[in-house]
């Protein structure tokens, strides 16, 4: 018998600088969709900081969860 650690499948842990770089990304990005739609919203219907503002914290929340979820995968 050798002392060779079982293998993990390819992307299972990955834990790479790219993958880390695309958590990131990930996660402003979808902060940004939403207050660039909030904003929009905005001034399609005339109501200044309310959809930004909700589309900000929606963004947030998306990020929050897909950040948790990928990183449940690494686990």
């Amino acid at each position: 018998m050798t002392n060779e650690s079982p293998k993990t499948p390819p992307n299972k842990g990955d834990k790479s600088p790219l993958a880390m770089a695309g958590a990131g990304f990930e996660f402003v990005s979808s902060i940004v969709f939403f207050v660039i739609g909030g904003y929009y919203l905005d001034e399609y219907l005339q109501s200044e900081p309310l959809w930004l503002l909700i589309g900000f914290f929606l963004g947030f929340v998306f990020a929050f969860y897909a950040l948790i979820k990928r990183a449940k995968e690494n686990e």
